[in-house]
């Protein structure tokens, strides 16, 4: 097997891991309840802001990664693109299927809730946001209310939209 190391950087981006390898990678090669806690409990241990997005949901993940983000981040500066992959994440995934399955257009939660979220990650980013030193405890509870905080603000605005 060849060293990692060794391999040319040109070669390394070339080569993309497909979606299964990318879901064992991030899910664990076990499956069941250890997949479960990688997927839906592990990102509130998160270190910031953009840990748990990088933890959160990795089918969306690879995807938006591959597909939004890097093409995007080619072209534009980083926190840019990563705001464009949230707003896109908002509107592409979450609000367009549900104007689809409710056949009408609502206002758009979840487009403001994710451009939020990306908000949140760039600061966090940008403020070196560490919560390693915190219990788990203390670092789910900053990041669900992180998460809570983004959503209230956005039914605020939806409701005023109405």
């Amino acid at each position: 097997m060849q060293n990692r190391l060794s391999i040319s950087p040109e070669t390394r981006r070339r080569r993309r891991l497909t979606f299964r390898q990318y879901l064992q990678l991030r899910l664990g090669s076990r499956g069941g309840g250890s997949a479960w806690f990688n997927f839906f409990i592990k990102p509130f241990a998160a270190r910031s802001f953009a840990e748990f997005w990088r933890l959160w949901n990795p089918v969306y993940g690879y995807f938006l990664y591959w597909f939004s983000y890097r093409p995007l981040v080619r072209v534009l500066p980083r926190p840019l693109a990563m705001l464009i992959t949230f707003v896109a994440c908002g509107f592409v995934l979450h609000d367009l299927p549900a104007w689809l399955v409710t056949r009408r257009i609502l206002p758009p939660g979840a487009t403001i809730a994710f451009f939020m979220f990306g908000i949140g990650t760039i600061l966090s980013e940008r403020l070196h946001m560490d919560l390693s030193r915190w219990p788990v405890w203390g670092r789910a509870t900053i990041n669900v209310g992180y998460l809570a905080g983004c959503i209230l603000v956005m039914l605020r605005i939806v409701l005023e939209w109405r």
